[in-house]
C-alpha cells in the first residue's frame, strides 16, 4: 500500500541516527497507530497470534462504538432541546457558526443535526487527550530509550466518553497527563498499571473540579440550563418519583436519553458493546455477570432494610441499571485485563464487589453519588489481593488432597 512504503521510506530519517531522530517516539507512535509492527517471533517458546497488545486495546474502542454514536446523538439532542426551551436561536461560538453555515440546525427532533451538534463537542475533547497523551507517551519513550507504548488510543478514547462536555480544554490537559503519568506511565506502560487510567483521570476531575461533575447543568453545554443527571435526580429528589415526575420513563433512560457523560449513558448501546467483547473473547463474562450480582444483591439488601420513608433505599435494581455509568464502567472499565484480577474465582470476587460498592457508595454517599467509579478503583487495588487468596486457598486444597493420598497409601 502506498501510504505504508511512504511511512517505510520516512522511517531512516526517524531511525537512532536519523535527521529527525529526536522524534522517533512521536513518529513511531503514529506509525504504531496506523499500522501494526512487523517484528514477528521467528523460534519458540511463543504463541504466534494476530491478537496483540495494540489489537487487544483497539477492540475496546471498536465495542463502545454504539455507544458513542447513542452519545453523539444524545448530546446534540439534550443540547438542542436546551436551546429550544431557553428560546435560543443559534448556539455560541465556533459551532453556531460551523453548524449554520452546513445548514444543519439546531432542530432537537433531527437525528442527523443531533449527532453532528454532539460531534462538535467530543471531538475538540478527544484530540486535545490525544495529543497530550501522544506527546507524554514521546517524553518517557524517549527518555527511557524504549518503544512507545501500546494501548494509547483506548485509554483516550474512553477518558473522552466519561467526560462532559462542558469540560474546559485545559482541565482536559490536566486530567489526561494525571491519568496518563500518574496512572500509567510511571508505573511501565501498559500491562503494569494499578488502575485503569482512564478512570484515574476522570476521578482526579472528581477532586480537583468537582463542579465540572457535580454541579446542576453541567452535563448539558447550554449556559442558564440546570438541569440535574437522572442518577442525582433520584438519589437526591426521589427516587423513582421523581424520575417519573420529571418525565422520564424506565425505556428512555434504557435508549441513553438523559444529561450525562458524552459516550456513557445508553444501557442499550453497552449491552450491544459488552456482546463484541464476549464474542471476540477480550473481556471476562465472569467480572460483567458478578457486578450485575453484586448490584442485585447491594439494591435487594437496601430494599428490604432500608427506611420506608426513604425513596432512595427503594429504588429497583433495574432502574439502577439505566442511571448513572454503572453498565458502562461494568462493562468497559472494570473488565480491563491489567488491573483486574486475573484469577475465575478472583474475577468473580472481583465484579461482585464493584457490584456491591457502586450501590453502597450511592445510596449511603450523596454527596459523591456517581459510585462506580471509586467502586472499580478500588476493587482494583484489592484484585492483587483477591488472586493471593484464591491462589493461597488452592494450595492448601491441593496438600490437603495430597496428603489423604499418602495416608490412604500407607
Amino acid at each position: 500500500m502506498a501510504p505504508q512504503k511512504g511511512l517505510d521510506r520516512l522511517r531512516t530519517r526517524f531511525a537512532k541516527q536519523g535527521e529527525h531522530s529526536i522524534a522517533r517516539a512521536l513518529f513511531t507512535l503514529f506509525d504504531r497507530f496506523v499500522y501494526s509492527t512487523t517484528a514477528s517471533t521467528g523460534t519458540g517458546p511463543h504463541i504466534r497470534d494476530p491478537a496483540n497488545v495494540q489489537r487487544l486495546m483497539n477492540y475496546f474502542v471498536l465495542a463502545t462504538l454504539p455507544c458513542w454514536m447513542i452519545g453523539m446523538w444524545n448530546l446534540g439532542h439534550q443540547t438542542n432541546l436546551a436551546m429550544a426551551q431557553l428560546e435560543l436561536d443559534v448556539a455560541s461560538g465556533w459551532r453556531s457558526w460551523l453548524l449554520d453555515f452546513l445548514g444543519i440546525g439546531f432542530d432537537p427532533q433531527n437525528m442527523l443535526a443531533c449527532f453532528w451538534h454532539g460531534l462538535l463537542y467530543f471531538l475538540p475533547v478527544f484530540f486535545v487527550a490525544l495529543f497530550v497523551a501522544a506527546v507524554w507517551e514521546a517524553v518517557f519513550a524517549t527518555f527511557r530509550r524504549k518503544p512507545v507504548d501500546e494501548g494509547l488510543l483506548a485509554i483516550v478514547w474512553l477518558y473522552a466518553l466519561l467526560l462532559p462536555a462542558t469540560t474546559p480544554l485545559y482541565q482536559v490537559v490536566l486530567g489526561m497527563t494525571f491519568g496518563l503519568v500518574v496512572g500509567k506511565a510511571i508505573y511501565g506502560g501498559t500491562g503494569r498499571y494499578l488502575v485503569n487510567p482512564a478512570l484515574l483521570a476522570l476521578a482526579f476531575h472528581m477532586f480537583s473540579y468537582p463542579n465540572l461533575i457535580f454541579a446542576e447543568g453541567a452535563w448539558v453545554p447550554v449556559p442558564g440550563y440546570e438541569l440535574p443527571t437522572t442518577l442525582e435526580l433520584a438519589i437526591k429528589e426521589g427516587g423513582v418519583t421523581a424520575l417519573e415526575s420529571a418525565g422520564y420513563s424506565w425505556g428512555q433512560l434504557f435508549v441513553g436519553n438523559q444529561p450525562g457523560p458524552m459516550g456513557a449513558t445508553s444501557l442499550f448501546g453497552v449491552l450491544i458493546g459488552a456482546l463484541i467483547l464476549l464474542v471476540l473473547g477480550v473481556a471476562s463474562w465472569r467480572i460483567m455477570f458478578g457486578g450485575v450480582i453484586g448490584m442485585v444483591a447491594a439494591v435487594l439488601i437496601f430494599n428490604g432494610l432500608g427506611p420506608a420513608e426513604n425513596p432512595i433505599y427503594a429504588i429497583p435494581w433495574y432502574w439502577h441499571m439505566v442511571l448513572g455509568g454503572f453498565a458502562f464502567g461494568l462493562v468497559f472499565l472494570a473488565t480491563d485485563p491489567v488491573p483486574a484480577a486475573t484469577t475465575n474465582v478472583g474475577r468473580w470476587m472481583f465484579g461482585i464487589t464493584v457490584g456491591l460498592l457502586t450501590v453502597v457508595m450511592r445510596v449511603t454517599n450523596p454527596s459523591h453519588f456517581e459510585g462506580v467509579v471509586f467502586a472499580i478503583l478500588l476493587a482494583s487495588l484489592l484484585a492483587p489481593l483477591m488472586d493471593f487468596v484464591v491462589v493461597e486457598l488452592h494450595i492448601r486444597k491441593r496438600r490437603k488432597r495430597q496428603r489423604r493420598r499418602v495416608e490412604a497409601g500407607t
